[in-house]
Order: structure tokens, then sequence, then C-alpha cells
């Protein structure tokens, strides 16, 4: 057997792919398209996208988990950017934790600690109250992603206003 046979991705198939995206991102966007014409007109609702630290950094063995988190994250955050462009209250919160002992990552080895669920589920609801836009659990996880990211790609680099204009080909 070769060594490039070991890689998760090929011994994915296209159908657990395909499964992955749609739990993980698919279903998420569709139920926010649904549900977000009715939460717009009340005009100070939330939502609440549970992604995984795995959306900030890859990790082997997990690719298409790790891509549809990726996924989650930048959707969410669009979102969250053109609900302030519109000057909309809708508030979006995304949470990105490491592993939760839920039997999902059963045998994974870490020297951050695995978190315990009810534990998880407690800071969430905290972060619920105060409106953040991002939680990372635990405390370590905040490393894999600057919190001046918004700031300095909005404000100092515009990035956020890029599309401000934009038409598309025609």
């Amino acid at each position: 057997m070769h060594a490039w046979w070991l890689a998760n991705i090929l011994m994915n198939t296209h159908n657990n792919i395909s499964y992955t995206m749609g739990i993980n991102t698919n279903a998420l966007m569709h139920n926010t398209l649904e549900f977000l014409p009715n939460m717009l007109d009340r005009d100070s609702e939330y939502i609440i996208n549970i992604a995984s630290a795995a959306g900030l950094a890859a990790n082997s063995k997990i690719s298409d988990y790790c891509a549809s988190n990726w996924i989650t994250i930048g959707w969410s955050d669009s979102v969250r950017l053109e609900m302030k462009k519109i000057k909309k209250q809708l508030k979006i919160t995304t949470v990105t934790p490491y592993y939760i002992n839920t039997g999902m990552f059963d045998g994974v080895k870490s020297v951050i600690p695995i978190l315990k669920p009810d534990k998880a589920v407690r800071k969430i609801m905290r972060v619920i109250e105060k409106k953040c836009k991002f939680i990372r659990m635990p405390l370590i996880i905040y490393t894999l992603h600057l919190t001046i990211f918004d700031w300095f790609v909005g404000h100092v680099l515009g990035v956020y206003k890029t599309m401000d204009h934009f038409k598309g080909r025609k």
C-alpha cells in the first residue's frame, strides 16, 4: 500500500462529501433564506451558526469537515456584513468551538482540552446575551483569528466596500 492512500480525502466518497456539505453548509443557508424575510420585518432577531475551530485551522483526516466549516464561517460573516450595510438590527453570531465531547470525535488526542457539552452550552448562552459576532472555545482558539481582523480588513484595507458598485460581467 502506498503512503498516499492513507490520505483521508482519497478514502472519502462523493456522497460523503455531499452529505457533509449539505448538513454543515447548505442546510443553514437554506434555513436562513427561508426565515430571513420574516426576521427582517421584526428587525431585532438573532441567528447563531455553529461551525467549528476546524474552519479556522485545517486538520488532516477531516478535509470535507474543515471545508464545510470554513464556508459556514465566511457565509455567516458575509450575511452579518450585509445586514449591517442595509442597517438591519439582525444579529449573527458564529460559534467556533474546538472538539466537544459528544462522541463525534472519539479517539482524538489533544493538548488543548476537549470541551464538555454543558460548559459549551453555558458559554454559548452567555454570548447570546452579549450579542457577540464570534465565539471561539476554548480561549486559545482566539489566537487562530485575531480580533482586530474585522477592523483591519474593513476599515484600514476597505475590503468590505469593494463590492459596493459591483455589476458583474455583461
